[in-house]
């Protein structure tokens, strides 16, 4: 059982899959010359943006500060078309938050973007901590952004689990000394979820709750099986 709880944003608690490829499409095809797959932009998901953007330009990183305002204005003004909250997030945050624990984000999205989220889904009440980008001075999977969040929660390490759909988020918790939770239902490939070896693997919001609240043991990360489906970042 936990004390505390830090879910990554995009794609464990809303899916902005759709937000995310096509800001990216957008964003990229002046420079490119073509449109992306979405399979292009799936290795960024839980990077930051600035990173994710000049992965596409290596040679001409000056680019990125071009495209920045692009890609932003876009997503701004698509966001409440295009992306949803993932299925069983508000049962499952009630039922945590219910049971006394202690519950945080932990995002490489910036602050204002990840409040409107949150405000837009009615989800603000429910996170005692929310750690941006522009609240660390390294990203994940560097470990300051969850040891941020461990710190904001006044817990110990090795009470609280970090939740994520990115092997970003994976690598990020195992450096900080908590228990490191993958969701299967991110677009990132499953292998490359695995491959970050994640302590545990969980295939909806309800397997969540039952390790949190009962101790229940999930299957080990090599034999779970997942169902595909949501993810994102930025």
């Amino acid at each position: 059982m936990f004390a505390g709880v830090l879910f990554d944003f995009d794609g464990t608690l809303v899916d902005t899959s759709e937000l995310i490829i096509n800001s990216f499409q957008h964003t990229l095809r002046p420079y490119l010359g073509r449109v992306v797959a979405p399979e292009e932009v799936y290795p960024y998901f839980g990077i930051t943006l600035r990173e994710g953007l000049a992965a596409f330009v290596p040679d001409r990183p000056e680019l990125v500060e071009e495209m920045l305002p692009v890609y932003r204005r876009f997503s701004h003004d698509h966001f409440d078309e295009l992306v949803c909250l993932c299925p069983g997030v508000r049962q499952g945050l009630e039922q945590l938050q219910a049971a006394g624990i202690k519950l945080g984000i932990v995002t490489s999205r910036v602050r204002d973007t990840t409040l409107y989220g949150l405000r837009l889904f009615n989800l603000d009440g429910f996170f005692q901590a929310v750690v941006t980008m522009e609240d660390v001075n390294s990203h994940k999977p560097e470990p300051e952004p969850v040891q941020r969040g461990v710190e904001l929660l006044r817990l110990a390490p090795d009470g609280v689990a970090m939740i994520g759909d990115s092997p970003h988020d994976i690598l990020s918790a195992k450096a900080a000394g908590v228990t490191s939770v993958a969701v299967s239902w991110s677009k990132v490939p499953r292998e490359r979820l695995l491959a970050a070896a994640p302590d545990l693997v969980v295939t909806n919001m309800a397997e969540i709750t039952a390790l949190c609240l009962d101790g229940k043991k999930q299957p080990d990360a090599r034999s779970a099986t997942g169902t595909g489906g949501l993810c994102s970042s930025y």
